[in-house]
């Protein structure tokens, strides 16, 4: 029987796959955000129009004070090897009562890996921002989910 490979180049192999996905999302993300536009029709304007609002909605996110606790923990814990990040989840927008939101999540960015802690829905104006159970695949209001699961103590307790 050949040798098995150990359980820790497994978890290091898996980590080092997660760091790479992760930075690639970022890289992604930040080169979505930063592309020239070209072009001076219809779809040009339209492409910008949606740009600004998946920007407002990611502002949106976070300005919330959970996102700011959340990013600042994260550096002071981790002496700034980590940090916090609100990214796009789904290139699909999600509908809620006939407006189309985005879907973003807050993530723990490491050198390894991104760690995914909350899942949101934000209205294109920013206005209105929901969580997502990605389990049960609810929307739950701000109010309900700090009712709920107490989000500002997840900083304390770790």
């Amino acid at each position: 029987m050949p040798p098995r490979a150990s359980s820790s180049k497994t978890t290091i192999i898996a980590g080092i796959l997660a760091g790479l996905l992760a930075a690639g999302l970022v890289a992604f993300y930040l080169h979505q955000q930063s592309a020239p536009h070209t072009g001076n029709g219809p779809g040009a304007s339209a492409s910008t129009a949606a740009q600004e609002q998946n920007a407002r909605a990611i502002d949106a996110l976070m300005a919330l004070p959970e996102i700011k606790a959340w990013s600042a923990h994260i550096e002071k814990a981790s002496g700034g090897r980590a940090h916090g990040a609100v990214m796009e989840t789904s290139p699909e927008t999600r509908p809620v009562d006939g407006v189309a939101c985005y879907q973003l999540s807050f993530f723990e960015s490491t050198p390894d890996a991104a760690h995914r802690w909350e899942s949101f829905v934000v209205s294109p104006d920013g206005k209105r921002i929901l969580v997502d159970d990605i389990v049960t695949g609810e929307l739950i209001s701000l109010e309900q989910w700090r009712k709920d699961n107490a989000p500002m103590q997840r900083i304390v307790t770790q």
